[in-house]
């Protein structure tokens, strides 16, 4: 990576055990400027994620909306928030690339881009088995093995449980269980079969299967006075209206008052009185057949993928005995792409290229159930998308020290979008008054809000985007073998529609333009000090255009808007110093600036109780903290000749930031500090270890919703991350 004038964090196998690293978002905490948390605001989903690289990236987890950073399996992009949240299963490594991608390979994506290779069998065969223990009754076994099959085929194939209970518990409901707990199964096998010197195959299958509680969800803010009706039905405090006590709390003696007055509202964030439904269910399959063929001047290569996600999972926004407004989502999501890419060299390998041609074929189901304390809302749709793309990069050696990158790309990109109810596991019931008041299974009637009669009547909407974009590289290395560049590299993010609540008679499906950026880059890359010290670092300036944010508050429904322009700009400094074999120590600084230049109409869409606009040219872009820092050490002791003990040591600090782009107080983090430690003893195929991290247990917001804004619900709501977890690892290797 250090030959490659790209701004990049690059993590292995061995990297990414030591510093605790069980899933992507923990991976983020050692990448200055990148954002990855585990969850996605107003879903409930255990398996969404919301990325953001430099101030670039997206909050919804919805079919209709795009994440902006791309993330990649095996050099497949993975189309949608849920399910891209990967536990890390035999991983060979982790890279992030910062800043526009497109013109190298896969899809185009306008934040940067998080790479997950697997790990490649071993001809030589073994394995490993793993046991771990810890707090939350953590119960985890992992297990992989490598074999060769024939001279010409390897395989491999691993396995894992992950179990762990939930860390919000239920006051209402002691028996149940807590919210965020695990419990999954994951497998995934690889096939390499080299029948010539010229020829490989690559099939790589993944499955992961999951029976969970939602998120944890914890009331954050209260707001009655909203002028919307939802908190007051709900208390009974309409004329004609009777309080919505759920049926299994209807004999405990709840009144309206108690809701109105916040007695509901927990003060710690690892208790609730949630009552509502609660799950996160998701199966997930994915394929990929890499097929290369080595001419001897060129390389041609095949990457075939299939992916599909099934997920239902649904929330209680209030968390309270009353019904105020419930969320339920069936979502079935499937992706085929095809890749091919053509590499090679020129002029006795001063010049190397690579073209390519992109295809991805999307569609989809997402349908949403909203009980209400007014009644029950159906809406939601189905995506029919496809991407069309031709690319090409070239590496041109100017001199033995100056070098050239130039890369295009065209892209064309169809969104079609056909709204409404398509049902799904579950319906609402209702009591005398038309409210929405629990779910009975499905063939049950459905009372919408939303007239029945314009929904899913296969009235497509269609939005076509197309775009060039480019990068150029241009690069010199000192005879001392430091690299410095200075690049600028464009990406786009194409317009769609937002599903929720709608539309209704008359009422067009709320859309949004394609959103653009323009970075310009200077960096460079070195090993200094004997190859025991790399220092990397880079600074950067994007010009941010239409930028697509969610939520902006179109009644009670968050849509997707372009709300204006912005530009941001800050650095990146790496380093990783191993003056022997016992030390060694690495980490990032990362500094960001965001600054709004410009507002569209849909930016004065969202108003205070006071009637104030919310989104102002001093609005901060969401997840995006002034500084982000890390550092990790890591000091073996040899006891004898196969037997060390090694003590390791992490530390991420991120300054405050919004966690959404209406800048709530409520939802606002503030400086963070997270601590992790490892104390590992290995003897010859024997691994025994001591792991933690979030060591000071620290609460904190990952993911949140407010709607006590003019017109809205009147919550606003937060997901905070995992408490203090430490866990015993037991391996044996083979």
């Amino acid at each position: 990576m250090q030959d490659v004038p790209i701004s990049i964090t690059a993590l292995n196998g061995d990297a990414l055990e030591d510093l605790g690293v069980e899933d992507l978002s923990d991976a983020a905490n050692f990448a200055p400027n990148v954002s990855f948390d585990s969850t996605a605001a107003v879903s409930g989903s255990s398996i969404a994620s919301t990325v953001f690289i430099r101030g670039v990236g997206q909050t919804d987890f919805t079919l209709n909306s795009d994440p902006g950073v791309g993330v990649y399996i095996d050099g497949v992009y993975v189309a949608r928030s849920v399910g891209s949240l990967l536990d890390l299963l035999d991983v060979e490594t982790v890279e992030i690339l910062r800043g526009p991608q497109g013109t190298l390979f896969g899809k185009n994506t306008i934040g940067g881009a998080i790479n997950v290779t697997s790990k490649r069998p071993d001809p030589d065969g073994g394995g490993y088995i793993e046991l771990q223990g810890g707090n939350f009754a953590r119960t985890n076994v992992k297990a992989g093995f490598d074999l060769a099959i024939t001279d010409t085929l390897v395989a491999n194939v691993s396995a894992a449980y992950l179990g762990q209970d939930g860390y919000q518990d239920r006051l209402l409901q002691p028996d149940e269980e807590a919210l965020g707990n695990i419990n999954r199964f994951i497998a995934r096998g690889r096939a390499i079969w080299t029948p010539t010197d010229n020829f490989e195959a690559d099939l790589i299958i993944d499955v992961s299967r999951g029976r969970e509680q939602s998120v944890p969800q914890t009331v954050v803010a209260f707001e009655a006075e909203t002028g919307a009706p939802f908190l007051l039905a709900a208390a009974g405090a309409i004329p004609g209206s009777t309080p919505q006590i759920r049926p299994e709390f209807a004999d405990r003696g709840f009144t309206g008052d108690q809701l109105l007055n916040g007695e509901f509202i927990s003060d710690d964030p690892r208790e609730t009185f949630y009552g509502g439904p609660s799950r996160s269910d998701f199966d997930i399959f994915g394929s990929s057949l890499t097929l290369t063929y080595d001419f001897g001047a060129a390389e041609l290569r095949s990457i075939s993928a299939y992916r599909e996600v099934l997920s239902d999972f649904a929330r209680d926004t209030l968390s309270s005995p009353f019904l105020v407004a419930d969320t339920i989502d069936n979502y079935d999501q499937n992706q085929f792409s095809q890749e091919v890419q053509l590499l090679g060299d020129l002029a006795d390998g001063r010049i190397d290229y690579v073209l390519g041609v992109y295809y991805l074929k999307e569609e989809g189901v997402n349908s949403n159930l909203i009980a209400t304390s007014t009644g029950g809302l159906g809406s939601g749709g189905s995506v029919d998308n496809e991407s069309f793309a031709v690319f090409a990069q070239s590496n041109f050696d100017i001199t033995d020290n100056i070098g050239l990158t130039f890369g295009v790309r065209y892209t064309d990109e169809t969104k079609r979008f056909d709204p409404g109810f398509r049902g799904g596991e579950q319906r609402f019931t209702v009591n005398d008054n038309g409210a929405a008041i629990g779910l009975t299974p499905a063939g049950s009637t459905i009372p919408l809000i939303v007239a029945p009669e314009t929904l899913g009547l296969g009235n497509f909407y269609e939005n076509i985007d197309d775009s060039f974009d480019y990068t150029v590289n241009l690069n010199y290395t000192t005879d001392n073998g430091v690299l410095l560049y200075a690049s600028y590299s464009t990406g786009f993010k194409a317009g769609g529609f937002s599903q929720r609540i709608g539309p209704g008679p008359g009422v067009p499906a709320p859309d949004f333009r394609k959103e653009e950026v323009g970075t310009a880059e200077i960096g460079f890359k070195s090993t200094l000090v004997d190859n025991t010290l790399r220092l990397n670092g880079a600074v950067f300036f994007s010009d941010y255009s239409d930028l697509q944010v969610t939520p902006i508050f179109e009644g009670i429904g968050p849509v997707t808007r372009n709300i204006g322009d912005a530009e941001i700009w800050g650095a990146e400094l790496e380093w990783l110093y191993a003056p022997n074999d016992v030390f060694e120590w690495s980490g990032g600084v990362g500094y960001l600036h965001d600054e709004l230049t410009s507002l569209t109409p849909e930016a004065a869409t969202n108003v205070d109780i006071a009637g104030n606009q919310i989104i102002t040219l001093d609005t901060e872009l969401a997840k995006s903290p002034t500084w982000s820092v890390n550092s990790a050490f890591s000091y073996t002791v040899p006891v004898d000749d196969d037997s060390d003990f090694i003590m390791r040591a992490n530390w991420s600090y991120t300054s405050g930031l919004f966690n959404d782009v209406l800048n709530s107080e409520a939802l606002r983090r503030d400086d963070l500090h997270l601590l992790g430690a490892s104390l590992t003893y290995t003897q010859s195929d024997w691994e025994l270890s001591i792991s933690g991290k979030n060591l000071t247990d620290e609460e904190y917001i990952i993911a949140g919703n407010d709607e006590t804004a003019q017109g809205q619900v009147g919550y606003a709501q937060a997901t905070f991350a995992r408490p203090r977890e430490w866990w015993v690892t037991l391996r044996r290797s083979f």
